[in-house]
């Protein structure tokens, strides 16, 4: 048999060893480049208590609380968006630039043409200084 690390011929025993994740016979020279096969957990490291007893998984319990998901969008949306980037003086490109995000995801957005995203919506708020959640 062959060494899988150094490539000579085993003479001897043969170790099977795991070398960053991967199970392999060696010899005795290189038996000491991994962990031994006895050593090896059949479960990951945190599933196991200090004691060994595997932890079973902690219930939530309690009120949640509001999530993102809860809020809604105010009505005509798209208007507030443009009639604040107006009164800034903003034209799409500039709003894009300054939210880093492509123009005609603004002009979508104007146009009612496109779903906000939670993140998107964050920025809008941020950047325009508007409230767009209820």
């Amino acid at each position: 048999m062959i060494c899988e690390i150094c490539g000579k011929t085993i003479q001897g025993k043969v170790f099977n060893i795991r070398v960053e994740g991967a199970s392999v016979k060696v010899c005795d020279k290189c038996s000491r480049f991994g962990t031994d096969r006895q050593s090896w957990s059949k479960f990951g490291k945190g599933a196991m208590g200090s004691d060994g007893v595997v932890l079973p998984s902690r219930s939530r319990t309690g009120i949640a609380p509001k999530s993102k998901e809860d809020y809604t969008l105010v009505e005509d949306y798209h208007l507030v968006i443009k009639d604040a980037r107006e009164a800034k003086g903003w034209s799409q490109k500039d709003l894009a630039r300054k939210m880093n995000e492509k123009e005609s995801i603004i002009h979508h957005i104007e146009t009612e043409g496109f779903a906000l995203s939670n993140e998107l919506i964050m920025k809008l708020e941020k950047v325009l200084n508007i409230k767009l959640k209820e």
